[in-house]
């Protein structure tokens, strides 16, 4: 491990937007601190937030530890950096900064990514369901199709057909710390467990499913001036 590295904590807290409602948050080095790069650069040219500076956005869904979706990456080389530092910094860069960041000398190094969804059509053995969190999270996982036909209504599941405009698109996940809630049923002699909608609960409650875990939302919904 080069020298610069050690002892380097990621411990920023860090946002970009992927869209106009979904701001992906990570925690990165201090940034600012390398030779060449500025606070000011870090929010003009990449659009860096705190999570107080996300958490002001209207109508904003914020997630940390998404598999997807993923914000691009750029890159900035320094040939001038001093040993002590690393000559090139990779990081994520906001999705209406792109002209900026390569203004500023940032390369594009990765596109970003969205989230994939598997439609509920036959021959299909795993679909995608979504279920949707009390902060308007769309969070997307592989469940079989029997289980989907016979189980998401009940759930209050979506199915890949069911996301049809820009904004629920908009506010899609995998992986994510922010989860639906957990719940579970006996069923043929075994135990079916899945995530349910958030406003599904009393439903799967009352349908005979157990409540293993409720959902766990980082960063509620924006509160109504």
């Amino acid at each position: 491990m080069p020298e610069y590295t050690r002892g380097s904590l990621r411990d920023v807290l860090t946002f970009v937007p992927l869209n106009t409602i979904f701001y992906y948050g990570w925690k990165t080095v201090d940034l600012a601190a390398r030779t060449g790069i500025s606070l000011a650069d870090i929010k003009t040219q990449l659009g860096h937030m705190t999570a107080v500076e996300a958490d002001a956005g209207a109508n904003r869904i914020m997630v940390t530890g998404a598999n997807s979706p993923k914000p691009a990456r750029v890159v900035k080389r320094d040939p001038t950096a001093p040993i002590s530092q690393p000559s090139s910094t990779s990081t994520y860069v906001a999705y209406n900064k792109l002209a900026a960041a390569s203004a500023g000398g940032w390369s594009l190094a990765k596109p970003a990514r969205g989230v994939r969804l598997t439609a509920n059509v036959d021959g299909k053995r795993s679909i995608t369901a979504i279920a949707e969190l009390s902060n308007g999270a769309l969070y997307a996982f592989p469940l079989s199709r029997v289980d989907f036909d016979r189980a998401g209504a009940t759930l209050g599941l979506q199915s890949a057909a069911q996301i049809t405009t820009t904004l629920e698109r908009s506010a899609l996940v995998t992986g994510s710390r922010t989860k639906p809630g957990r719940c579970s049923i006996e069923d043929n002699g075994g135990v079916f467990s899945t995530y349910f909608a958030t406003d599904a609960e009393e439903a799967a409650i009352a349908a005979g499913y157990n409540i293993d875990r409720t959902e766990f939302v980082e960063y509620g919904a924006p509160v109504a001036p």
